[in-house]
């Protein structure tokens, strides 16, 4: 039985979008330095933002998305092959959004031909902490 090379990335969230003076990290690295707290502030009409990870090299990405509270606002996915324009990617059936109750639901991501991914969330009404934990895996 062989074995796959696996990740668990741990996505951190902060209110400043890492892109603006992304820089990727040295050799063997991938991605931005994690930085701000695993739980992110869903408040007001915040938007945070999680760092950028490196996903060149992983087939399939899985994410655990979940919130608490009673946050109303929109979650996506953006993808980049420079790591300067992150770009929402579009699901059908489209991704249930949080709408002032607690949730979540889980990601499948299969073979994306991008270099970059990040996260965002745009708060529109309500409080809430989101959290999104995620696996990522090779084909081989």
């Amino acid at each position: 039985m062989g074995s796959k090379n696996q990740n668990p990335p741990v996505f951190n969230w902060q209110a400043t979008d890492p892109a603006t003076g992304f820089l990727p990290l040295k050799a063997n690295q991938s991605g931005s330095t994690p930085s701000g707290t695993v739980g992110g502030a869903m408040a007001s009409t915040n938007t945070i933002y999680s760092q950028i990870i490196e996903i060149s090299r992983v087939d399939n990405i899985g994410l655990e998305v979940s919130w608490t509270g009673t946050p109303t606002g929109v979650f996506s996915v953006g993808v980049s092959n420079s790591g300067i324009n992150f770009f929402d990617l579009t699901f059908s059936p489209a991704l249930s959004q949080p709408a002032g109750s607690a949730s979540g639901y889980a990601v499948n991501l299969n073979q994306l031909p991008f270099k970059y991914m990040r996260l965002k969330y745009v708060n529109t009404s309500g409080t809430g902490t989101l959290t999104v934990y995620g696996q990522v895996k090779d084909l081989n």
